[in-house]
Formats: structure tokens, sequence, C-alpha cells
């Protein structure tokens, strides 16, 4: 008795013979990779982009911002869809044992903590950085000694974007090997 349960659980949990296969399948797995490429690819040079805007100076440091944010705003939303397109497509492939594969739970707890430091380090941060950079452009110009308190936060707030993105990133290549070795 003990051997036949061990035997089921076993074949249960054992890796799919085949691969799964159906357009319905393969239309849900582009749309995961069309999300990650444009949600991810848009999303990883945030700190780059925000160290060359302040090089340009404060103006064009507002602009590039500006267009940044919204450019941002799909990324993060393609981010989601390749979550959700990926789940989708290993729910309808017809091998539900790959839920039960540490490597999918893996993969779905590094995109949980992908999102969190985007929405609790990196996003904030990012809020706070254009509404101090909108307060230092409404100040009057100041000797070069002189630093308004806007600069000093700008500064600590890029370091904290730049290490919240190093952090994303670092999970992004951790989540790529997890979905392109399964280990």
């Amino acid at each position: 008795m003990k051997k036949a349960a061990l035997a089921a659980h076993a074949a249960h949990v054992a890796a799919p013979t085949s691969a799964p296969s159906g357009w319905f399948f393969h239309l849900l797995v582009l749309f995961h990779v069309i999300c990650a490429v444009g949600g991810f690819g848009g999303l990883a040079y945030q700190a780059f982009v925000l160290d060359m805007a302040r090089r340009r100076g404060d103006a064009a440091t507002a602009g590039v911002l500006g267009v940044y944010g919204q450019v941002s705003q799909v990324a993060e939303a393609l981010v989601y869809g390749a979550g959700l397109f990926g789940i989708a497509a290993i729910g309808v492939g017809g091998h539900h044992a790959y839920f039960d594969r540490a490597w999918v739970f893996a993969a779905v707890a590094v995109f949980v903590v992908m999102i969190g430091v985007l929405h609790g380090m990196v996003l904030p941060a990012q809020r706070r950085y254009r509404a101090a950079l909108l307060e230092l452009s409404q100040l009057p110009a100041m000797a070069p000694p002189a630093r308004p308190p806007q600069m000093a936060e700008m500064d600590g707030l890029q370091r904290r974007i730049g290490a919240g993105m190093g952090v994303f990133n670092l999970c992004l290549l951790g989540a790529l090997y997890l979905m392109v070795f399964r280990p």
C-alpha cells in the first residue's frame, strides 16, 4: 500500500514527459515573452537614465524624467502582464505538475520580491525626486558654495533608486536563470 502511494506521488511530481502544446498555450507564452521584454527592458535602465539626466542640468532632467515616467508606467503594466501570462501559460499547458516544481515557485517568489522592491523602494523615491526637482526649479538662484536642501535630498534619492534598481536587476537575472534552466 505504501509503495503504491509513493509511486503515485512520484508520478504526480515527476517532470512531464512532453512539453505543453496547443495554440492557446503558445499564444500565452508569446504574450509572456513580449511583456517581459517590454516591461523589464523598460525598467532595467531607470538608475542609468536618472544619472544621465542629472548630468544634463535641471531643465533637461525635468524633461527626461517626465518622459521616462510615462515610459515606466507602460513598462510596469507590461511587467504585471508578464507574470499573469506566465502563470496562465502554465495553467493551460496541461501539465499542472509544473505548479509543484520548485523553480516555478521560486520564480513567482522572485517576481513578488521584484514588485515589492519596485513599489516599496524605487517608485516612492522617484515621486519624491520629481517633487524635489520641481521645488528646486522654483527657488531663486544661489551662489555656488550655497546648496539648497533639495539637492542633498535628491542625492540620497538617486542612491536609493540606484540601489533599488540594482536589487531589481539582480532579481531579474535570478528569474531568468530559473526560467531558462529550470533547476
